[in-house]
């Protein structure tokens, strides 16, 4: 695949007050899975959460708070489970009558409810096939060959030691309602291959014309190209004025490609759980196999067990979290 588009941040409110009825109304799932937190956020007393889906409800009772109905907010990791998981898509279906996936399947449910309020989307476009390429981007961008109403950029590099490890470049200022962020994802995620991701930061009333216009269209695309070509592009400096100056190829091929991608629903949920697995193997990994073949397997069933009893209650949290993602996905 040369280039995806994914659905990566969402944060929704209704006006139900009942975070079980929207659970399974305009998330298709089971109310069962989700886990109390036990703490507060955004203004709500009570937040339920599973694999990184946050379910916020019972607002504090005040002028500014009352009445804020149940606030959902999905990262990444919690994108990828809705999609995997929800029953929206057996239930929900599209202007021609053929099944739809989960979130075309909650934008149609959120445009048709007059009081729901879409707060944040965001749309990751990666680029697998070598379209793009950061040091060019950041030149683009240090060099003002943007075209864009966005004045406010800039470019944040990082280094080890005096090698540089990574980069990320920046389009509108970080309170506005449409940002772009562009990082090298493959360094982040540290995995081989070519992996570039042009993440559109949407809010308000960006946010909920996204969703609106959704619901016409599967294609997110095709809509995130339009968004895109709307918003900004790489030039040329080839003329004074700067709105006649050539869009770069490469930018151009990129763009093209994104409208013929659909929304594509990935069945890989990584949870914190295999997070912190993937940290133990490649931090401690060493230091156990020390211990394995030196004091012993029940050595270290015993140092586990034990520390069992130091866990917090948000990491007890996460245990019941994960146990009850491995009883959704049917692992026993």
């Amino acid at each position: 695949m040369k280039c995806q588009v994914l659905i990566d941040w969402l944060t929704f409110s209704v006006k139900e007050t009942d975070p079980n009825k929207v659970i399974e109304t305009y998330l298709g799932m089971d109310p069962a899975l989700f886990q109390d937190t036990g703490y507060s956020l955004m203004g709500y007393s009570k937040v339920m959460r599973f694999s990184d889906i946050l379910v916020c409800s019972e607002g504090r009772e005040d002028d500014y708070f009352k009445d804020m109905g149940v606030c959902v907010s999905m990262s990444g990791n919690g994108c990828r489970t809705f999609e995997t998981m929800s029953k929206l898509s057996l239930e929900v279906k599209d202007k021609q009558g053929t099944p739809s996936v989960a979130f075309p399947a909650l934008f149609q449910l959120l445009a048709s409810d007059v009081d729901a309020n879409v707060s944040r989307i965001d749309i990751a476009c990666d680029d697998r096939a070598g379209y793009l390429d950061m040091d060019a981007i950041l030149t683009k961008i240090q060099g003002n060959e943007v075209n864009s109403r966005m004045t406010k950029r800039s470019t944040v590099i990082s280094f080890d030691g005096t090698r540089r490890n990574g980069a990320t470049a920046y389009l509108g200022a970080a309170s506005s309602s449409f940002r772009v962020r562009i990082y090298n994802k493959a360094l982040e995620q540290r995995e081989p291959g070519h992996w570039i991701r042009v993440e559109l930061v949407m809010r308000s009333e960006n946010a909920n014309a996204f969703v609106e216009q959704m619901t016409f269209s599967e294609n997110v695309g095709k809509l995130a190209a339009q968004v895109i070509n709307d918003k900004f592009s790489f030039i040329e400096r080839d003329d004074s004025n700067i709105t006649r100056c050539t869009v770069c190829s490469w930018w151009r091929s990129f763009v093209d490609e994104l409208e013929s991608v659909r929304l594509v629903a990935r069945e890989v949920i990584q949870h914190s759980v295999e997070q912190i697995g993937n940290w133990v193997e490649a931090q401690v990994g060493p230091s156990l196999a020390i211990l394995f073949q030196t004091m012993g397997w029940p050595y270290i069933f015993e140092l586990a067990k034990d520390s069992a009893r130091r866990l917090s209650d948000k990491q007890i949290s996460l245990v019941m979290d994960y146990n009850s993602l491995q009883l959704a996905r049917g692992v026993t």
